[in-house]
């Protein structure tokens, strides 16, 4: 049985040492989520363990092209040969991810195939529209255009509890998720954790992705442009981005951690945010929502290997685990976001 208490880094010298097993897993990127696609890939390669990797721009590769490393699928660390079916689609929300096509094909890879764990990367889009929503109506009602429907308390951008009413829908399409992980035709894949992660605390800025590396061919800056036309300062930006990713990891531990089988990674205060107005890759981000290959690198070491290991079979000998990087980053929202848990 799975039994987790803390956050744990792999031993370096277990990562590095001579002859050492772990290694990054093998991606079947399937983003038709076609079965035939992974059958050859299974027959091909020969995992000892296999893993099924929904989500958003975090989990897919092509962020951007042809850099390599800047999500978190390739910095994951395993001690077994794994492989990781990855469906994931930039841009998605979590509805994108349980209806339709996209449900469909889910339902029959966890009829058909014995997955070892499920990752889900969710949330993240639907945080861009939190923000295009709720900023797009403080800049009207500065410009004196009343916005109908609209929640009419604007003050209170640094109060996690102020956002909770705009992931009800997140929430239940995360449910949904887990619900198809239940009903899955494959025993072992009902059995199988899905780990859920939050996001770390970012400094919104004018940075935005590049499809291209080193091209201006791209979207974003997803944030800066509606919380700038709202009037609020880089201070305020900051705190307003804190406090909706506190709400998200509140609510994930909440309504999802208790879940069986269902483990919610906080990734909150690891990374070193951005300097604000900073408009290429800085400290540990790539642009203004996504970490760099070093930041990628920092989550997996400190929050995924361990976890996900443990999941897939591995057992720790004394030695094998030391304490991860410490919290370095504390939130600037209205309770420093110690209302959720470390770990779910």
């Amino acid at each position: 049985m799975l039994v987790l208490t803390d956050y744990h880094a792999v031993n370096p010298a277990l990562l590095a040492g001579p002859g050492s097993a772990w290694r990054q897993m093998l991606r079947i990127e399937d983003v038709g989520a076609s079965v035939n696609v992974v059958i050859d890939a299974i027959q091909a390669l020969q995992p000892q363990r296999l893993v099924y990797a929904e989500g958003d721009s975090w989990f897919d590769k092509f962020t951007p092209i042809p850099t390599s490393g800047t999500n978190l699928l390739a910095a994951i660390r395993t001690p077994f040969v794994t492989a990781v079916v990855d469906v994931s689609h930039i841009g998605d929300e979590v509805r994108d991810m349980v209806r339709g096509h996209q449900a469909m094909q889910t339902k029959a890879m966890f009829k058909l195939f014995d997955f070892n764990a499920v990752l889900l990367s969710a949330g993240g889009n639907d945080l861009k529209n939190v923000f295009a929503d709720l900023f797009a109506a403080k800049a009207a009602a500065l410009a004196g255009a009343p916005v109908p429907g609209k929640p009419a308390d604007l003050g209170r951008l640094d109060d996690p509890a102020s956002y909770e009413e705009f992931f009800t829908d997140v929430m239940t399409n995360v449910a949904r998720f887990v619900d198809m992980r239940d009903a899955a035709g494959s025993a072992t894949t009902r059995k199988a954790p899905i780990f859920v992660h939050g996001y770390d605390y970012f400094q919104p800025r004018p940075a935005g992705a590049a499809i291209f590396a080193g091209t201006r061919v791209g979207s974003g800056p997803w944030l800066y442009p509606s919380m700038k036309d709202a009037g609020l300062s880089d201070a305020q930006m900051r705190a307003a981005a804190d406090a909706v990713i506190d709400e998200l990891n509140l609510q994930l531990a909440q309504l999802i951690a208790p879940r069986a089988g269902v483990f919610v990674i906080n990734s909150r205060g690891l990374l070193t945010p951005a300097a604000p107005q900073s408009t290429g890759s800085n400290a540990d981000w790539l642009d203004e929502i996504h970490p760099n290959e070093t930041g990628f690198t920092k989550l997996a070491r400190n929050r995924w290997d361990v976890v996900l290991s443990q999941a897939l079979g591995w057992v720790p000998n004394p030695g094998d685990l030391v304490p991860p990087l410490p919290v370095s980053n504390p939130s600037l929202a209205l309770g420093g976001g110690a209302a959720a848990p470390v770990l779910a």
